[in-house]
């Protein structure tokens, strides 16, 4: 009669604010019932511009939350003074063909419900924290979406872009000289899993994540991670453990895996903070791809004339000042343990002693030793790792190329140049393995569920990647409970907490 009168259609929110009326138990709207508001007053979020750090998570309607990892993130955001911000979400079930046309028709009556808890961080707007980074709360993603950063590339221009999602997946995008690294995020998820019993139901529950992304805003340039939880609600954020709702030190990572190291192209500065890494989250393992770079031999340069008249004059053709400049590195950094993860760069060396002529070619004296070695140890894990041991170094193991070395959950021997079968490698593959992985090669960091990517420790510019580049200095950690982040360095810098 109401609506008739006020010639509006009939819907939820005017039967609750009716049934409030004539219930004389209630003299006001609770919050719960008038949850269906929480959506478009979420629309009008604003950041809190005095805050330079937010914590970004995502909530999927009419499902329960971790109700002690919601206690965490509180607890985390009151530590480092950070803004809360939940994205809302929506998922819709329908099991048949009458039901779905049904919603349709009926689908300004449908009534989405958030858990009272996200209420007051709720966040449905768009917002341009920082001049190179958008959040785009705005934009809804179907939680069973397989890749939820499809088609998000070009979405907000030269600004990097965080969404919210309940599968945690990052990629790096190429951009041009004096542009910013831009990055397209997901979130993971505070609410429960709660799907279907479809094929893109299970597959949602399998890859749903519980998790957060940490912004820290830092002058020009800003800092992101993507942290998930263990299933009591605890996790870890760089030196940081948050359990039961108190934020304390944690004992020690249990390794840090570095982007590609490439030494002779490396550069200190990121060099220099990813070793401040390893001591603020109190780590001695390091795991390294390419960590021997090959300028001195590559065959990609025997061609051009100029660059090997380049490195002649700058010494930087002698195979055996290259190798002692990597035994030097080991023995600077001798409080650490190196795990070296076969890579393509390692497999230049085995290629020049397969396939030259030491007589025509220079580091005759090298080849000579080297074969040496190789001859005399028929089983073995590489020229590079016989040089290593040659010498003496011991605080540095050479893994094969089919060898397994698991660190928390996840799989950290594959380099990422060598796929399936041996065919060319790619996030896609490792990401569809039955094991989490962690790996290099792109140079570009990267994630696709369990499947992480480091980028490298070089100059972002180096002779061979021209043009456009995604690269970026990134590592990852993998902490005690078997979770790992990427941690990206920018400036010289992952972080302002400490």
């Amino acid at each position: 009669m109401t609506c008739d009168y006020f010639n509006v259609g009939y819907n939820d929110s005017i039967r609750r604010r009716c049934s409030a009326l004539v219930n004389s138990e209630k003299e006001d709207v609770t919050e719960e019932e008038l949850i269906d508001e929480v959506f478009e007053a979420s629309k009008n979020k604003e950041f809190d511009k005095s805050k330079k750090r937010f914590i970004i998570s995502w909530c999927q309607s009419d499902t329960k939350i971790h109700e002690q990892f919601m206690d965490n993130i509180e607890s985390y955001a009151n530590k480092i003074d950070a803004s809360i911000h939940i994205i809302l979400g929506r998922y819709k079930n329908p099991t048949s063909l009458d039901v779905s046309n049904k919603m349709k028709s009926e689908e300004k009556s449908v009534s989405y419900n958030w858990d009272k808890r996200v209420v007051k961080y709720a966040d449905s707007n768009r917002h341009n924290i920082h001049k190179y980074l958008c959040v785009a709360s705005d934009l809804k993603i179907q939680p069973t979406a397989s890749t939820p950063l499809s088609g998000l590339n070009s979405l907000t221009g030269l600004e990097s872009c965080i969404v919210g999602h309940p599968r945690v997946h990052m990629k790096s995008l190429p951009v041009l000289d004096g542009y910013p690294s831009k990055l397209v995020m997901s979130t993971g998820s505070v609410s429960l899993e709660n799907y279907t019993d479809t094929k893109a139901g299970k597959k949602g529950e399998f890859h749903h994540t519980l998790g957060f992304v940490i912004v820290e805003l830092d002058g020009d340039v800003f800092h992101t991670r993507q942290v998930q939880c263990s299933e009591d609600g605890s996790f870890y954020d760089l030196c940081f453990l948050v359990d039961n709702g108190e934020v304390c030190i944690h004992s020690g990572a249990e390794a840090v895996v570095f982007g590609d190291l490439h030494l002779g192209e490396t550069s200190d500065e990121a060099l220099g903070a990813s070793f401040k890494m390893c001591e603020l989250v109190d780590c001695k393992e390091v795991i390294l791809h390419d960590a021997y770079n090959g300028h001195s031999i590559s065959h990609h340069e025997k061609r051009n004339p100029f660059i090997l008249m380049q490195r002649e004059k700058d010494g930087s053709n002698c195979l055996k000042k290259e190798l002692s400049e990597l035994v030097s590195f080991f023995e600077e950094y001798q409080d650490y343990n190196f795990t070296l993860v076969r890579s393509n760069h390692d497999e230049w060396l085995d290629r020049w002693l397969k396939e030259s002529d030491w007589r025509k070619e220079g580091n005759r004296e090298m080849y000579l030793t080297l074969a040496n070695l190789m001859a005399l140890n028929p089983v073995n894990n590489g020229a590079l790792d016989l040089s290593l041991k040659a010498v003496g170094v011991e605080n540095a193991h050479c893994l094969n190329i089919n060898d397994s070395y698991i660190v928390g959950d996840f799989e950290l021997a594959i380099h990422g140049h060598v796929g399936a079968n041996g065919s060319r490698g790619g996030i896609v593959q490792f990401k569809n393995m039955n094991t989490k992985t962690i790996t290099g090669h792109s140079h570009s960091p990267a994630r696709e569920d369990g499947a992480i990517v480091v980028g490298t420790l070089t100059h972002l510019r180096v002779s061979y990647n021209s043009g456009a580049s995604s690269w970026m200095n990134s590592n990852a950690i993998i902490y005690p409970n078997g979770k790992a982040s990427n941690v990206h360095i920018v400036n010289g810098k992952f972080t302002t907490l400490v």
